[in-house]
């Protein structure tokens, strides 16, 4: 406990030196437990075993593009050659579009009701989103599948992100940028 006392002594005296406050720690500190705490419930009905598809996608910037890869691939053209040379999601192009495994939740609204709607081996017809045009071939399906770590986060993320923006859309925010008086035009070095 001591050893804690020094520390924040210690921290407090720097602050205070950058003239902060420590009553401004204090409410940081306040507002990121609160934080935390609102996170972890607005998170807490996310399962790490959720229902999941595994898709690959094709993605281009026009309808037109869209049915033409269509027309190739329904012509026996490899998908992993046509993704390589047409994608624009250069990302995964190079590995036939594949996303891997996803549950509800992480992809755009359309794109995920077209993957979840689909039959394993089907392909979609062109499915609009904010990136472009997508050609979807589902790859398999699972009922109950364990999230990996990182999308069990990612997917955490997300839906505290739609919960925080749902809150800011119905609040008038204003921003204030007090802290521009706070910032020197000329920097200042401390004498040695």
């Amino acid at each position: 406990m001591d050893g804690y006392k020094q520390l924040y002594s210690d921290y407090v005296k720097t602050i205070s030196d950058v003239k902060i406050p420590e009553s401004t720690l204090r409410d940081l500190y306040r507002a990121n437990l609160i934080q935390k705490k609102m996170y972890e419930k607005v998170t807490a009905d996310i399962t790490p075993i959720q229902e999941q598809v595994w898709a690959r996608h094709i993605l281009v910037a026009t309808e037109d593009e869209a049915k033409a890869v269509l027309d190739r691939l329904n012509k026996g053209e490899s998908w992993n050659a046509i993704a390589a040379e047409v994608s624009t999601d250069t990302a995964n192009k190079d590995n036939g579009g594949d996303l891997g495994w996803f549950p509800r939740g992480v992809m755009e609204t359309a794109f995920e009701d077209a993957a979840f709607s689909m039959k394993v081996g089907e392909i979609s017809q062109p499915i609009k989103s904010d990136s472009g045009y997508h050609i979807i071939q589902l790859v398999d399906h699972e009922q109950e599948r364990p999230l990996t770590a990182s999308m069990l986060d990612q997917l955490k993320q997300s839906t505290w992100t739609k919960w925080l923006d749902g809150i800011k859309a119905n609040k008038k925010i204003e921003t204030f940028d007090l802290w521009k008086q706070l910032v020197p035009t000329e920097p200042t070095v401390p004498a040695s």
